[in-house]
């Protein structure tokens, strides 16, 4: 009996000693296996975020000497203004060596007298630009001096969904009313320029649902809110963060904008989406793949602007945009934020000016 037993405690043991070798490979494989992928997605991961940071650029030996100035092509006031002061607030004296940016407006012939002068100063780094959708418009659908090459981006920062507001004191007051009401009458529609984003979305809207659109262009979203206070336009199309305040206090009222889902801060106003249409399918400002027509904001440099200086310009703007202090000031002033740097923001408006050649027969006639 004792040797059996001691014969079963033998081939147990045996048994135990055969196995435990085979399991421990099995467990070490697979223990090396996910380590493996780890390590791979842990690479991957670092990879893909070094390809979207822009790398720290030497400072050059004379520059900067003064303050930069960035020229606004709009009035003061408008969206483009306001993201343009949030961005030399949060710069303050903290980056270009202790410099300043400086904001002056130069507003005119729906942004084309600010993009002329940025286009024609000296490439020293010393003047730029806030660079929205006008500089890809104005070159293909205006007779002006310059082109989309003139510029060199540097960042964007902001894209600013699409809304439909009309003043509070229009008989209608809610979007399916706004359809029936321009499908039989001729609506008065404000834009802060001919040719821009907003412009380009109306004409878009009028043609796919058959309405009766006339336009009154401005050269800001600033005036373009006194017509609609004032009742001197039946309706305008907007940067939604320019809007927030003067719905929320009913200064205006926002019928339907653009976006999957609504806006935290105006819940009350639907999305295009939520009332069916898909007239923005293709819409040549889409952001990204997702059906939202909007606006975007950046900023650029003359082209001529020396390769040293150029690569230090994107390198601190760069820190400054991806700042805690300026996204948080963004979010502060109801403006949506939107970082691409700058090769990313250069290839977008460069598919936005080969999108848009299609639509300048149309445009032009708008």
């Amino acid at each position: 009996m004792a040797a059996l037993l001691f014969a079963g405690i033998m081939a147990a043991s045996l048994a135990g000693c055969s196995s435990k070798p085979a399991e421990t490979t099995a467990a070490a494989t697979e223990a090396a296996t996910e380590a493996a992928a780890e390590t791979k997605a842990e690479e991957t991961a670092a990879e893909e975020k070094e390809a979207e940071t822009v790398k720290e650029a030497a400072k050059p030996d004379n520059f900067p000497k003064k303050n930069i100035k960035i020229i606004v092509p709009y009035d003061a006031g408008g969206g483009v203004d306001i993201t343009t002061r949030i961005l030399a607030e949060a710069a303050g004296k903290d980056y270009f060596d202790g410099k300043s940016l400086i904001v002056e407006n130069m507003a005119g012939g729906g942004a084309v007298i600010g993009h002329t002068a940025v286009a024609n100063a000296d490439p020293d780094g010393y003047t730029l630009l806030a660079y929205t959708s006008a500089v890809v418009n104005n070159p293909l659908l205006k007779d002006v001096t310059y082109t989309l090459d003139s510029f060199k981006t540097l960042g964007m920062v902001c894209f600013d969904p699409e809304i439909l507001v009309v003043p509070p004191t229009a008989e209608y007051k809610t979007y399916e009313e706004f359809i029936e009401y321009a499908k039989t009458h001729t609506v008065k529609v404000a834009t802060p320029g001919h040719s821009t984003a907003h412009h380009i979305a109306a004409i878009q809207f009028a043609k796919d649902l058959g309405l009766n659109f006339e336009y009154l262009h401005n050269d800001s979203a600033s005036v373009q809110m006194q017509q609609l206070m004032g009742g001197h336009c039946d309706a305008a199309f907007m940067g939604t963060g320019e809007t927030v305040s003067q719905i929320k206090d009913g200064t205006i009222i926002g019928l339907a904008m653009g976006g999957e889902e609504r806006n935290a801060d105006i819940p009350d106003v639907p999305t295009f989406t939520e009332k069916g249409e898909d007239c923005f399918d293709g819409f040549l400002y889409n952001w990204d793949e997702d059906l939202v027509a909007g606006a975007f904001r950046g900023y650029a440099c003359p082209a001529g602007v020396p390769d040293d200086v150029y690569n230090y310009l994107v390198s601190e703007f760069d820190k400054i945009i991806t700042s805690d202090k300026f996204i948080d000031a963004m979010k502060e002033a109801s403006i949506p934020y939107a970082y691409k740097n700058a090769a990313d923001f250069q290839a977008y408006a460069n598919q936005c000016s080969k999108d848009l050649e299609a639509l300048v027969p149309e445009l032009k006639g708008n």
